[in-house]
């Protein structure tokens, strides 16, 4: 191989492994972001409407109302002391932050309350393993 070909090569596996870091960067190796969980409310959906969590580990969510009406964020059937009075109504445009600690494992669903809502897809759930 020609020395100009083998640098060539060199350099196009270089400039691959960089690009490869640089994509991986700001990942842990669990695949979890650094920062706060985000949940856009929108008319009739939540994006994401999945979020992951661990049991006793706090949750940060910051909750956006980008929708036309108002929309909230309710955890109907659960019954865990550290999630007592989470339920957040938010007006059109506006931002809040919430934590959320999670005291059993398990798929536990959200809705927004609104009528008619959650029965039209305004639905989503966190999965939280132990």
């Amino acid at each position: 191989m020609k020395p100009v070909a083998r640098w060539a090569i060199v350099a196009l596996v270089g400039v691959v492994l960089v690009v490869a870091i640089a994509s991986l960067a700001g990942q842990s190796l669990t695949g979890a972001s650094s920062g706060p969980a985000a949940i856009v409310l929108e008319d009739l959906r939540f994006t994401p409407n999945r979020l992951d969590a661990k049991v006793g580990v706090p949750l940060s969510v910051r909750l956006t109302n980008q929708g036309t009406q108002q929309h909230d964020l309710n955890f109907p059937s659960l019954h865990m002391p550290s999630l007592q009075g989470v339920e957040s109504v938010l007006a059109p445009g506006e931002t809040r932050m919430v934590t959320l600690e999670f005291d059993q494992p398990g798929t536990h669903t959200f809705i927004c309350t609104l009528p008619g809502h959650a029965a039209a897809g305004m639905t989503g759930a966190v999965y939280v393993s132990q």
